[in-house]
This record gives C-alpha cells, structure tokens and sequence, in this order.
C-alpha cells in the first residue's frame, strides 16, 4: 500500500488543478475570514443592543467556510476524475494488482492531503476573521476559548471527510464537471433552505450532512444533535457515499 500510495501522490501533484485547489482553500479561508469579519463588524456597529449581546464572533468568523467546503470537495472529486478524463483508470487499476486497492488508496491520500491543508486554513480564517472584528470596532474572540479550540481542531477533520464526499463522487460520475456541479448544489442547498416550506427547511438546517458536521465544529448554531451527533451523521453518510462508490468501481468496468 505504501507504494500505491506513493505513486498516487505523485499523480495528484502531477495535475495542476488539484494542487492549486488544494493552495486555494487556504488562501481563501483567509479571504473569506477577512471579508465576513468586516462585514460582521459592520453588521455589529448598525445593530440593536439586544443583537449585539447576541453577537458571536466564532460564528461570524467562520462562515467563510461555508464556500471553502466547495473548493475542497472538488480537490476530493479530482482525485478520481482525472483518471478517467486522461483515460489512465484502466492503468492504474493493472498497476495495483487488486482494483479493490486502488479506491482505498485514493481515500487515504485524500484524507492525508485535506487534514494538513484543513489544519492550515481554519486558523487562517480564524486569526484573519477576528482581526477584522477587532479592526472594525466589534468584539473578537481569541485562543483559549473552549469553542474557538473545538472549532480549531474539528473543522479540518469536517473538511478532510468532504474532500472524501467529493471523491465518492468522483467514482460515481466519472466525470468532473458533473462531479463538482452534483457537489455545489448538495453543499449548498441548506444556504437556499429559506425558501423552502418550514419543515422542510427545519430538516435541512437540522439533519443535512455538511451542516450536521458544521454544527458540531460550532462553525453555525448549534442544534440538539450536539457534538459526537453532528459528527457522526456527517460520518454515516461518507462512509455509505464510499460504500457505494466501492461497490461501483469494484463491479463496474473502468
């Protein structure tokens, strides 16, 4: 597995777009950080003296993630696409004797790439976002406070495990374009839940995957799912998608 490992490693920094995408997400967490924090420096200075006892630096901070999440999900997608846009899959599926090996390699890369660049670019949007707070006159929040910790140390793992949703997906299309389309719309569709009928919209905010895992990174409100519940839904539902991507590729010809 090491030397499967190895030259998916090299296959990955061989394509441009999955590199830069993978720059991407920390630079634009540091974008998006800076952005929503003037803005919610703004939107406290404006507001009432109720909203602003009720104004939550973390969560103001964070939601940059909530457009970070694309760009990994597709750095995940292109893991598995772009060998079947350069048509090497049936290659690469002889080079590794077993085919059940390749999959299991591509998650593990995937997982060992969005750790490190999660764990880079959360505290880059953490430190970018309340500098912006503290810039425009509105309180911040800093290290030491329980949830900013919470939200340091889970919200790489809640990113590493949507770089593999947008593997499954990679496996389950076969296509990038339709990869990274599928992947938009379900990550953002709980941001269109508004116009939604209430309980419908109730449904999404609650039990989506993405937002479930948000959740329990404190990176939005928080619901009765908690920590390990948000957590462990966004996990169920991974390890069905990569279920169902193993048993595709395992029984379909590539």
């Amino acid at each position: 597995m090491s030397g499967i490992l190895q030259a998916e490693w090299t296959k990955f920094r061989s394509v441009r777009s999955t590199l830069v995408l993978a720059v991407a997400v920390i630079v634009m967490s540091g974008a998006f950080g800076w952005l929503f924090g003037n803005a919610g420096a703004m939107a406290y200075l404006d507001a009432t003296p109720q909203e602003q006892l009720d104004f939550v630096p973390l969560h103001i901070g964070s939601r940059g993630i909530l457009l970070v999440q694309l760009l990994i999900a597709a750095m995940g997608a292109l893991a598995a696409t772009t060998e079947y846009n350069f048509g090497t899959m049936r290659a690469s599926v002889a080079a590794v004797g077993r085919r059940e090996r390749l999959p299991v390699a591509k998650a593990l890369l995937v997982v060992l790439v969005a750790l490190p660049v999660g764990l880079l670019a959360a505290p880059t949007m953490f430190l970018t976002s309340q500098m912006a707070l503290m810039a425009g006159g509105a309180p911040r929040t800093w290290f030491g406070d329980p949830a900013v910790t919470r939200f340091l140390i889970l919200a790489p793992v809640v990113l590493a495990l949507l770089a593999l949703f947008g593997l499954t997906l990679g496996f389950l299309l076969r296509s990038t374009a339709a990869a990274v389309n599928v992947s938009t719309v379900f990550l953002l569709l709980p941001v269109m839940s508004d116009v939604a009928p209430a309980l419908v919209s109730d449904f999404i905010t609650t039990y989506w995957p993405n937002v479930a895992g948000f959740q329990a990174a404190a990176v939005t409100e928080s619901s009765w799912l908690g920590l390990w519940g948000g957590l462990g839904l966004l996990l169920a539902f991974v390890a069905a998608m990569a279920t169902a991507a193993f048993v595709r590729f395992r029984t379909r010809d590539v």
